[in-house]
């Protein structure tokens, strides 16, 4: 099964969205992991596929323009996905730090008792 498939898999069981949703989340994780980037230009060649760039760039706006996501379900994926036992709470902080001339984005995850 191929990691496309796999990830779509276990999103379906996961998240109550329809199956383009999911297609397009499941493309949208292993582009992010191919690319290493946020940015929409980059993040379109690491889908793959048949697609023109363009095609893919405007279906990446399209799902951040109309799509708001359910911060609640994204929680409960991410908690079941790492096997938290309960009594914890997962945090997360996003900040942007710039040393010299480079700008460093940090993301971070926790565990608290």
């Amino acid at each position: 099964m191929s990691q496309y498939s796999e990830l779509k898999r276990v999103l379906q069981a996961q998240l109550p969205w329809h199956g383009a949703r999911i297609s397009f989340l499941a493309l949208f994780l292993l582009a992010l992991l191919k690319v290493k980037t946020v940015n929409l230009s980059d993040l379109c060649l690491g889908f793959g596929g048949r697609a023109l760039s363009q095609s893919s760039y405007k279906r990446l706006q399209r799902f951040f323009r109309e799509f708001e996501l359910d911060y609640s379900q994204l929680a409960s994926l991410i908690v079941s996905w790492m096997q938290i036992p309960p009594g914890w709470v997962l945090s997360l902080d996003r900040t942007t730090w710039k040393f010299g001339n480079h700008w460093y984005n940090i993301l971070t995850r926790g565990d608290c008792a």
